[in-house]
């Protein structure tokens, strides 16, 4: 009794320490802290506050573990939304459910569910590692499918597998139903290709084998099955997936393909094992079901029909929201299905940005430079001139800076920041299709001028002459005041990476491009605070 007391006490006194929580909450075995810091750090750089907590600080068993997350969501100010699970069913424990006295289904629900009512508010997700060596791998696949995804072909992620395992029922039509819904949907929203493969048209697991190697981004399958997917499509190995760094999110709508139980690995597991630090294939995530049950072909198919409506028509592409969204709509039309609901389970990061394109670096707009001290970090964010609404900046510098904002509807935030008076500000956007822009900006001090600049009170038009350009150009600027304000022109080139940035004395503004490639380039202007002022694009020819 006095232990339960001791362990409650210590769960109430933890949160209240956390200062102001994490939108990201890892839960992982003390071994295994130094495995999750590189995804930690990235997740905390892009806007995703995260807090690691090891498992000795809290307990391991699913009690306290459940109430070490359900006080965090009810009293950290800054509540998570994802929460990542690290280790098998061995090393942190799911729950067991019962029914008719035996073991029915493990599940890692109950870290979801916070309001004791089965639904789950929180997007879950775990990495099955049992070794720090196997979560390392893991970690590197979910880093490279994010952060640096496979552009060598840039249609994989574009690409779907389908499978059925027909069983000469009436729930063949289900199965067809759910994956001819997804197919649709991918290809309205821009995908080249579906590989639909089946039991009755005579595949096997060697054409299964063929589509993830030629390289696919999401795999779907539907059918029966346990322990593993029947045959012809037993033989499917992740393990011999030649197609590396290629990573499929793959979606096995069926009975019991994976187990959170301890020391027991199935399907599932083997997607998230496969590959090493050398040689990235396998999965990078894995969304799948601990429960087998008969007659339940329709409750799966809403869970089908849920994940793919909700990555391309719900536009939830955050792979913890999208299974979460599957899951809602298996008890939107099924809600007595509580076996089925907390039997869905994935493995992988819950927070992943799904590819339903090929990414695309965007033009990120900021100052080259900035002063110490107090100011607005005002960033524009966009492809080809177009904003791109909704994505995810963040301004960090160890302790001292952390701040982060969504773009809005002109592609452009003004974050509040308080700079130190050296080093170098990191400045990361990442967002839906986004390919990541990850720079440092830095911390320049500035001299006093001894005499007052006049400042500029509106926008200012760029006028380049002549342009399209060869060698050079004068960019005039409009209107001018006597004495200029401390300006600087920037100029990016399509890929929207900085190429130069010089301070602006006079108009016109003379400049040398020899030594760009030829090409089209965004010029643009700011004030000292980073505030865009004007801008006008300019062509290079040979």
């Amino acid at each position: 009794m006095k232990r339960l007391l001791l362990l409650a006490l210590l769960v109430l006194f933890l949160p209240a320490r956390a200062e102001n929580g994490a939108r990201y909450l890892v839960i992982c075995p003390d071994a295994m802290r130094a495995a999750i810091d590189p995804l930690a750090r990235w997740r905390q750089a892009t806007g995703i506050s995260t807090k690691v907590v090891p498992l000795s600080l809290i307990g391991n068993d699913t009690t306290a573990i459940r109430s070490y997350i359900s006080v965090a969501y009810a009293s950290w100010p800054v509540k998570p939304d994802y929460v990542l699970l690290v280790g098998d069913g061995a090393t942190l424990p799911a729950r067991l459910y019962k029914w008719h006295g035996y073991v029915y289904c493990s599940s890692d629900n109950i870290y979801a569910d916070m309001g004791g009512d089965y639904e789950a508010e929180l997007a879950v997700g775990r990495f099955p590692a049992s070794t720090p060596a196997e979560l390392e791998v893991m970690v590197a696949k979910t880093l490279k499918y994010e952060k640096d995804p496979d552009l060598t072909d840039s249609l994989w992620m574009r690409k779907l597998t389908t499978v059925v395992r027909e069983g000469g029922s009436s729930d063949d039509t289900i199965y067809w139903g759910n994956i001819r819904n997804a197919a649709r949907k991918a290809h309205d929203a821009g995908f080249v290709n579906c590989d639909s493969l089946s039991y009755e048209r005579g595949h096997t697991s060697a054409d299964v084998m063929n589509s993830l190697n030629r390289g696919t981004g999401l795999v779907l399958y539907r059918g029966t099955a346990g322990g593993n997917w029947p045959d012809p499509f037993d033989q499917v190995s992740p393990d011999a997936i030649t197609a590396t760094n290629k990573l499929p999110i793959v979606c096995s709508i069926t009975c019991q393909t994976m187990s959170l139980s301890p020391y027991e690995e199935m399907l599932g597991e083997q997607w998230l094992l496969s590959g090493d630090l050398g040689d990235l294939y396998g999965g990078v995530a894995f969304f799948g079901n601990t429960h087998a049950d008969d007659q339940v072909a329709r409750q799966r198919g809403a869970i089908a029909r849920g994940f793919f409506d909700g990555l391309f028509d719900d536009n939830v592409w955050q792979l913890g929201r999208t299974a979460k969204r599957a899951k809602h709509q298996l008890h939107a039309e099924f809600p007595a299905d509580t076996y089925d609901y907390r039997g869905f389970s994935l493995y992988g990061d819950p927070a992943l940005g799904i590819w339903t394109a090929t990414p695309r670096p965007p033009t990120v707009l900021h100052p080259p430079s900035i002063p110490p001290g107090p100011q607005q970090l005002v960033v524009t964010v966009d492809w080809a001139g177009t904003p791109i609404e909704n994505a995810l900046v963040c301004a960090s510098m160890d302790t001292f800076v952390y701040s982060y904002a969504y773009t809005d509807t002109l592609g452009q935030v003004a974050l509040s920041i308080t700079v130190p008076d050296t080093g170098s500000l990191r400045l990361v956007v990442t967002g839906k299709n986004v390919y990541p822009y990850d720079t440092l900006i830095p911390v320049v001090q500035t001299g006093v001028s001894d005499q007052t600049p006049v400042p500029f009170r509106g926008p200012v038009t760029l006028a380049a002459s002549p342009s399209p350009c060869r060698e050079a150009m004068r960019i005039s600027l409009s209107p001018v005041a006597p004495r200029l304000s401390p300006l600087a022109l920037s100029f990016y080139n399509a890929s929207g990476r900085l190429v130069l940035s010089q301070p602006v004395l006079t108009s016109p503004f003379p400049l040398s491009t020899s030594s760009f490639p030829s090409g089209v380039y965004l010029a643009v202007l700011r004030d000292r605070s980073g505030r865009a002022l004007g801008r006008t694009r300019i062509t290079k020819l040979n």
